[in-house]
């Protein structure tokens, strides 16, 4: 076994898509100056879970990332920018 080694995965295609869609809210976040406790309070979530989702920890349900774009004034558009939704 090796000790104190390690080793780095390749992130799956939806790990990359999350980092990104929450890199975006914490940017977002920033820029409009709320902490992360405000938006907890805003979407009505358990103290300290936006941190954990900054963070990597956890991951937001697509509810709650619906929620937070909300808080924040933002869209939250997956599926891309065209807007015939084609």
């Amino acid at each position: 076994m090796h000790q104190g080694v390690l080793f780095e995965m390749p992130l799956p295609p939806e790990s990359k898509f999350a980092e990104s869609l929450i890199n975006q809210f914490v940017e977002a976040r920033k820029l409009k100056g709320f902490t992360q406790s405000q938006i907890d309070q805003k979407i009505g979530v358990a103290d300290g879970l936006v941190a954990k989702w900054e963070a990597g920890i956890r991951r937001p349900t697509l509810f709650n990332a619906f929620c937070w774009a909300e808080s924040l004034g933002v869209k939250l558009n997956l599926l891309g920018d065209n807007e015939d939704g084609s």
